[in-house]
């Protein structure tokens, strides 16, 4: 970790570690406290979950829990959540998309996450890598393109609407190139694909293709984001290659949302635990693992992210004429 990234990520766990012996005096709810993980268990999210519940349980000294409800692009999960009771037992953690793009992707959603929900915290960020396989032989952007220009090229993600599918989309409006989006059902059989040659490139999280970029089975072309990746610092960004779009340049990120009206004392208490898990030199591995870099940010903080990301993907979304229902 570079020295201003270390500056900035001290900065982030700092405050209210200390303010965790006044927990359970605050969570005064006896009942057991979900997590709820719009996929199911064995990805991410659902590690990512499991992780913090069990720290929490440890801090709080009652049952955490992590109730999987996936299915509908995390709609299920959220829309649980969103029609829960606003008691600081049920929250969501949840990726960016569920929340930023599933409101433009879906006119038929059934909930409003700037609506529904209150934002309680940011855990980390983490950006994709868009990697080709072996064949196909490049590993920069402009020698991507160039090859897109002589022949078909099929680009495969983990859903139509997803960010892999507009970040193909937004290749093909910045550079004049027709490569075939492809999706799949979930990031593992993306990645199966690409390794098998059913498609040539693919956009997908660090986690899950950084073990075939180490053997030399898939080549990166670049990472998403304007700084480069702690996990992958040998590989450039697309924005350092000259690709300036939105779609280039907003990461992922998962945080902690709540049923609305959460009691702000509870909202509090849940950054001090996340500050204080990522504390831990065992969980910031465990991120980086995937790709992911702690970055907390308080409900406010958070809020300004989401308003923000919402714009932007609305406005990716609208330009690549993605419309799921």
């Amino acid at each position: 970790m570079n020295r201003r990234r270390a500056l900035v990520f001290a900065a982030t766990i700092g405050l209210g570690v200390g303010s965790l012996s006044h927990a359970n005096r605050t969570f005064a709810n006896t009942k057991p406290i979900r997590l709820v993980v719009g996929f199911a268990p064995g990805g991410a999210a659902d590690v990512f979950a499991r992780m913090l519940a069990q720290f929490a349980s440890q801090q709080l000294g009652r049952n955490v829990i992590v109730d999987n409800r996936p299915g509908a692009a995390a709609i299920i999960g959220a829309d649980h959540v969103a029609k829960s009771v606003n008691d600081g037992t049920t929250l969501l953690l949840s990726f960016a998309e569920a929340l930023v793009s599933n409101p433009t992707l879906y006119r038929s959603l059934p909930y409003q996450p700037a609506r529904d929900f209150d934002f309680v915290c940011l855990l980390a960020q983490g950006p994709l890598v868009v990697a080709v396989n072996k064949p196909v032989g490049v590993d920069s952007l402009d020698a991507l393109l160039a090859v897109a220009r002589k022949r078909s090229l099929n680009w495969g993600s983990w859903g139509a609407g997803s960010h892999g599918h507009l970040l193909c989309e937004a290749v093909n409006r910045a550079y004049q190139t027709q490569i075939q989006h492809v999706p799949y059902k979930g990031e593992a059989p993306t990645i199966q694909a690409l390794l098998g040659g059913e498609i040539q490139i693919a956009a997908g999280s660090i986690g899950g293709m950084r073990p075939h970029l180490m053997a030399g089975t898939l080549r990166a072309i670049g990472t998403i984001g304007s700084v480069r990746s702690l996990a992958l610092p040998d590989t450039r960004t697309l924005y350092e290659q000259g690709a300036r779009d939105a779609a280039f340049t907003t990461l992922g990120w998962v945080g902690l949302v709540a049923p609305k009206g959460l009691d702000a004392a509870i909202a509090r208490q849940w950054l001090d635990l996340v500050r204080a898990f990522f504390a831990r030199e065992e969980t910031r591995r465990q991120f980086l693992n995937y790709g992911f870099e702690p970055r907390v940010l308080d409900a406010a903080a958070f809020r300004k992210l989401f308003d923000a990301d919402s714009i932007t993907w609305a406005q990716l979304i609208r330009q690549s004429g993605v419309q799921l229902d």
